[in-house]
């Protein structure tokens, strides 16, 4: 079996052991380390994917080799990178997302902005926490 294949089995492994447990602390270290190996791969696919299942997992271990990878070649593996980080919510990772910001990317740029968004904690909600702006409304006659 090729090393791309395994390393694609591995995160296909931990992918489904992730969906199957909602606390990241179940998830063995050595799957972690794994997958963080995986954003190394030289296939994009395989880094990408396991970009997807450490956001997953949301294990604090995997911020570093995240932040790493935001310096990949392939756009599509940065924005994983990005949106994983976002998803652990890891303050660490603030230097490397403010600088995605400036990435030649516009997605890139967007899921920066996003994953900084989740990690100051407005996480994409309403961005006016007054549901009814109007202080003094009139009643509506029907």
């Amino acid at each position: 079996m090729p090393t791309s294949a395994k390393i694609l089995a591995v995160v296909v492994l931990a992918s489904t052991f992730v969906c199957s447990r909602a606390d990241a602390q179940t998830v063995p270290a050595a799957t972690v380390a794994a997958l963080a190996d995986a954003l190394k791969d030289s296939d994009a696919d395989v880094r990408r994917q396991a970009a997807w299942a450490l956001g997953r997992i949301r294990s604090e271990q995997s911020v570093d080799p995240l932040i790493a990878a935001l310096r990949d070649s392939d756009q599509e593996v940065r924005k994983q990178a990005i949106w994983a980080i976002g998803r652990i919510r890891s303050p660490k990772a603030v230097d490397a997302l403010t600088a995605a910001l400036k990435d030649s990317n516009i997605e890139v740029r967007r899921s920066a902005a996003q994953a900084l968004a989740q990690i100051y904690g407005s996480g994409g909600g309403n961005p006016n926490p007054n549901p009814n702006p109007n202080p003094n409304p009139r009643p509506r006659p029907f």
